[in-house]
């Protein structure tokens, strides 16, 4: 049973475990504003807000993996007090694993628990097109022939104006991302994917299995690449269980 929680938590401290949340392509952390009333009390939601994009508008775009992390790590010095989990989709699950072995590097604590949505090991090889700097219609229909734009930006063209620039970073940001072997993380994976995700296939999703010492589990969901936003309730659900297993 998921039980229902009053408000979205805006300050203070920590109830609980606590869920930091990273978007995906051409969002900000808003996305994640109604997660909140969907988990157990005891779960706080901290959506991540990227560089350049909706409270953080008046910072310039940052195109890189690495510009990104390293804009991040200092939320997590010091370090929150109790477990926490990370929870990316698409960009935000690289983001999410990248800041990982950056907060490991600095010998920070890490996450608890990684949950990684919608995007294919960092060690397969990919044939993945250069996306960024296409002309606009072009980038367009490139997106939407992946079924790699939202629903919510199609429907909206004064929503995808705004999201272009910042879309076009992010893309920049996979495109040049170059990974480097490194040890598996000392926290479990959580693996999520779509049925119909063109772009990470439940295969591609099962190899982040050797990213970790510890359990991996892979739950595959309806849907396409946005499953997290079709699927909301049982994606939810799953993180949720999976946090509740975690240790105090």
């Amino acid at each position: 049973m998921v039980l229902v929680r009053e408000k979205y938590p805006t300050a203070g401290p920590p109830e609980g475990k606590l869920l930091f949340c990273f978007p995906y392509g051409g969002a900000g952390a808003s996305l994640y504003r109604a997660w909140s009333p969907l988990l157990p009390t005891g779960i706080e939601v901290r959506p991540m807000q990227l560089p350049g994009r909706e409270s953080r508008y008046r910072e310039p775009l940052l195109a890189s993996i690495d510009g990104l992390v390293k804009d991040l790590v200092g939320t997590f010095e010091p370090t929150p007090k109790g477990p926490f989990a990370f929870f990316g989709h698409s960009i935000g699950a690289l983001i999410a694993f990248e800041l990982t072995r950056e907060l490991r590097h600095r010998n920070a604590s890490g996450p608890a628990l990684l949950v990684l949505s919608g995007y294919p090991a960092p060690h397969l090889t990919r044939d993945r097109l250069r996306l960024s700097h296409l002309p606009t219609e072009v980038l367009l229909q490139s997106l939407e022939a992946g079924a790699e734009i939202s629903d919510e930006l199609k429907a909206h063209p004064e929503l995808l104006d705004l999201a272009l620039p910042i879309l076009r970073a992010d893309l920049e940001a996979v495109e040049t991302y170059e990974y480097a072997p490194e040890p598996p993380l000392d926290c479990p994976i959580v693996a999520l994917s779509g049925s119909g995700d063109l772009g990470a296939s439940a295969a591609q999703m099962e190899a982040w299995a050797v990213h970790t010492r510890r359990a991996f589990r892979l739950h595959l969901f309806q849907g396409g690449h946005f499953f997290l936003n079709t699927s909301r309730l049982d994606v939810i659900a799953t993180i949720a269980k999976a946090i509740g297993e975690l240790g105090d």
